[in-house]
């Protein structure tokens, strides 16, 4: 193999030793973690709590209290208030610097705790500390191009013009309210930033719903932001289950927007009821990406490149690649090339040094996985790799092998996301014939096109049906570019990280004016 793609792997664990402060935090001075509502921690009526644990040992890390329907009014009354005043200043009217300052203290405060940060991120959510090291730059990352577009993007009153006789009209955006960010279990801490820094800056009080599996980060960062000066009722922290927390918080008409970051059925299912009272909602609800492999690509580099996107956070990355459509004048030594990558990924703890592939979420993640494993052998598909749970000396965590498939055209074999390190490899005769078959997905997140001919791969990427086209690379975001989805992926608005993202959390009304009659 060419020294170029040997030099390529995976995203890799180094050793992490866990800090003591993220003991401590988790401890709470042995009481159960509350939520965070009105600037204070709450426990919560119901009397509920749940474990979060290490999803590679299942150690239990904290005991989290569960917020239900009262904590969700609770909260909504203390945004409101934050917003409007209450009599004293407010969130909606106070000075962009303002709003920028507390921001700019609160990722401060983040890089102070960077070590806190990444231990909720590798030993609550089960990331490898390369992957995990990357998602904490996004703080920052995302904080300041948010805050460059808060200063550009004018609220208030657009310039007035004529528009009959005696009668003058303006523009008048303002933000929300009340928004709600529904937060998932595999990027929290990044999308967390995705959803929260621009929906402050806009000018809302927000509520975040970190997933049952990945609360601590949330928590955290609550933490901070009360230590940095935010007023309370501003950011509110709600932890608790989709089908609990998640359902009241889409239940109450007092929160006038929701980002939500999840399952298509879910998502669907929050779209629903948010319709009965209004409540706007944009979605980015996973995909199961495609990559086109034309003939001219040597198949052994981008093997190897397209196995670390595919292993990326273990497959659990909504773009991932899971589709493979390769020419077949190369299928060939692709699938040797790209099976040696599979085969050689170190399966370990999270947290020891060299693992590539570590534990899943939780067990019903695994089961899922596994699930998805057979049925795709069932469908036609040949088994190159075909999974199956995996162990780890001295830990007892959610493993699973990596799966490798051949298929054919004609046989549809992996029609829903599997969110794991698994892929199909479909030779092809045409790149006519992969973007059909990549096309023929109802998920539309992001896919690519690997080829020498550039100028090729940038006309097929354009045709792909989804949010992203890339060519020669994967995964791929960048502050001022949308992140969205197409057909059951995701919509409607900028997606995430552009100034539409900001304008997604504001509202624009016409004012028209004419003089008194008489």
């Amino acid at each position: 193999m060419a020294t170029a793609s040997a030099e390529i792997s995976a995203l890799t664990a180094a050793a992490f030793r866990t800090p003591e402060k993220f003991v401590e935090f988790c401890r709470n001075g042995g009481m159960p973690l509350g939520g965070i509502i009105d600037g204070e921690q709450v426990a919560g009526s119901m009397n509920a709590t749940f474990q979060t644990v290490d999803p590679g040992s299942q150690e239990v890390l904290a005991t989290v209290c569960e917020m239900g329907e009262a904590e969700v009014a609770r909260a909504v009354a203390a945004a409101q208030r934050a917003f409007d005043g209450d009599g004293g200043s407010s969130w909606r009217n106070a000075d962009v610097e303002e709003r920028i300052e507390l921001v700019q203290r609160l990722v401060e405060l983040c890089e102070r705790d960077r070590d806190v940060l990444l231990a909720c991120e590798i030993r609550d959510g089960g990331k490898v500390s390369e992957l995990a090291e990357g998602d904490f730059q996004q703080i920052r990352g995302c904080a300041e191009y948010f805050m460059g577009v808060a200063r550009r993007i004018a609220m208030g009153d657009s310039p007035s013009v004529q528009v009959a006789d005696g009668v003058n009209a303006f523009t008048y955006r303002e933000p929300w309210g009340v928004v709600a960010g529904i937060i998932p279990w595999n990027y929290p801490i990044v999308l967390t930033s995705w959803f929260m820094f621009p929906a402050l800056l806009s000018g809302n009080t927000i509520l975040i719903k970190p997933a049952e599996d990945t609360p601590l980060s949330a928590l955290y960062l609550g933490k901070l932001a009360q230590e940095a000066g935010f007023p309370p009722g501003v950011i509110n922290i709600l932890p608790g289950r989709g089908e609990i927390t998640g359902h009241c918080i889409a239940e109450h008409p007092g929160v006038r927007f929701i980002s939500f970051t999840g399952s298509p059925g879910v998502g669907q299912a929050i779209l629903r009821t948010c319709d009965r009272h209004g409540t706007r909602m944009k979605r980015e609800m996973g995909g199961n990406g495609a990559a086109i492999v034309l003939g001219d690509a040597d198949p052994a580099v981008v093997a190897r490149l397209i196995g670390r996107y595919a292993n990326q956070h273990y497959g659990q990355t909504c773009c991932t690649i899971h589709r493979i459509f390769v020419d077949r004048k190369i299928a060939d030594d692709f699938i040797d090339a790209e099976t040696e990558f599979f085969k050689n990924l170190k399966i370990g703890y999270q947290a020891d040094s060299g693992t590539q592939v570590g534990a899943v979420i939780n067990p019903t993640q695994r089961h899922r996985i596994l699930q998805a494993q057979q049925e795709t052998i069932a469908r036609g598909a040949k088994p190159i790799l075909p999974g199956g749970e995996a162990s780890v000396s001295g830990k007892n965590g959610y493993y699973v092998k990596p799966a490798l498939f051949r298929t054919e055209p004609g046989l549809t074999v992996n029609p829903l996301e599997v969110f794991h390190t698994y892929a199909t490899i479909c030779p092809v005769s045409s790149a006519e014939e992969a973007l059909r078959l990549a096309n023929s997905s109802p998920y539309g997140l992001g896919s690519s096109v690997w080829t020498k001919d550039v100028e090729r791969g940038v006309a097929l990427a354009k045709q792909f049906r989804d949010g992203t086209g890339q060519v020669n690379c994967h995964n791929s975001i960048a502050y001022g570019l949308p992140y969205g989805g197409q057909g059951i992926s995701g919509g409607p608005g900028g997606g995430v990280n552009c100034e539409e993202t900001f304008l997604d959390y504001t509202q624009v009304k016409a004012v028209y004016v004419s003089e008194y009659p008489g």
